[in-house]
């Protein structure tokens, strides 16, 4: 686990452990004083370590990191996607674009090309 001060993103540690307990026993090492002061925490979302930062450190407010906020929306909109394609059947047209151009729904709109369109077999226009 690295820990890392999110102003201005230095390192302050590398630890090789990231288990709850190895982490409870180096933030134990800092005083009671000093981990009350820690405002925000930002961390994965760890059912473990949410539980391990409430009580080492009462005042801080903990924020999910981008990473695996992001990670997780891609899994939920892929659920989605493989859910609408099974309302309509493998033999159906909107089936078979869903799952050929599914990497269209997944890239973030500035990654879209809306200057270049080619005929796709799948579709009547051209995308």
């Amino acid at each position: 686990m690295i820990l890392i001060d999110s102003v201005d993103h230095r390192i302050l540690d590398v630890m090789k452990d990231r288990g709850a307990g190895q982490l409870r026993a180096y933030f134990n090492k800092y005083s009671p004083a000093a981990r009350a002061a820690v405002k925000t925490i930002t961390v994965d979302l760890f059912t473990p370590y949410r539980a391990m930062i409430k009580d080492l450190f009462p005042n801080a407010n903990i924020v999910a990191d981008r990473f695996h906020v992001v990670t997780q929306a891609y899994r939920e909109l892929n659920k989605v996607r493989i859910s609408v394609m099974q309302q309509f059947g493998s033999d159906r047209k909107e089936y078979r674009q869903l799952k050929r151009f599914w990497k269209l729904l997944m890239k973030r709109e500035t990654a879209l090309d809306y200057t270049t369109r080619k005929n796709r077999i799948n579709f009547n226009h051209p995308i």
